[in-house]
């Protein structure tokens, strides 16, 4: 993924920015900007000599990685998990072992093609865990596959396509609308998880969002 010239985790960048109306949003400045940014972060990751191109990918994906995409995830942890009271820690995103395995070769983070190679052989040497859960393959954060919850959010936003809102003066109505259609290929836009449903409810959110702060822009 590193091989694109954009974020790695963004599969693709033009999936939320062609549902809207592009006389009105112009969401191709926000990309635009966006990769701005990237492209300035890249540029000001540091280098050994001695390190080769994997281990170069891999600097330049732990830093993209702990200042954007990190805290992403850190703000949701904190937001979820304080609103129901309980205190969350996340060993390891200390900052003591991200600087260290900052500088470990890719080739011994990646021995044999298997990821997470560093961390399962350190918790192998000292008999940790059990062979099940140490030779597991690596499963990617947690969401729910059930069909209804595709049904669900499609309700939603046939309901939200039905008003006269903000939301709806904004968005491209025949491709969004699209999306509704089950034979619309699902395919992940973000992340490891990120496919059709969850872009459904992106805009649920982006809707609620509208109505709840009033938000009033004002158009040319």
């Amino acid at each position: 993924m590193l091989g694109r010239d954009f974020f790695p985790w963004i599969h693709d960048p033009y999936a939320r920015i062609s549902l809207f109306d592009q006389d009105r949003v112009r969401a191709n400045e926000g990309f635009e900007r966006m990769s701005e940014i990237y492209k300035s972060t890249v540029g000001g990751v540091s280098f050994l000599e001695t390190d080769s191109p994997e281990t170069k990918r891999s600097r330049i994906a732990t830093v993209l990685s702990t200042d954007f995409f990190m805290q992403h995830l850190l703000c949701r942890k904190d937001r979820m998990s304080m609103a129901a009271s309980v205190e969350v820690r996340v060993p390891f995103a200390d900052h003591r072992i991200i600087e260290y395995v900052y500088n470990v070769p890719w080739e011994i983070k990646f021995e044999n093609r298997v990821e997470k190679a560093l961390l399962r052989n350190a918790a192998a040497s000292i008999s940790l865990l059990p062979d099940e859960i140490l030779k597991r393959r690596k499963s990617p954060y947690p969401k729910t596959h059930d069909p209804r919850y595709e049904r669900i959010v499609c309700g939603m936003l046939e309901k939200e396509l039905a008003k006269d809102s903000l939301f709806t003066s904004l968005i491209d109505r025949e491709k969004v609308g699209a999306l509704l259609d089950p034979r619309t290929e699902n395919i992940t836009w973000y992340g490891q998880l990120m496919s059709r449903p969850q872009l459904i409810a992106w805009l649920l959110q982006l809707s609620y969002w509208f109505e709840k702060y009033g938000v009033q822009p004002t158009f040319p």
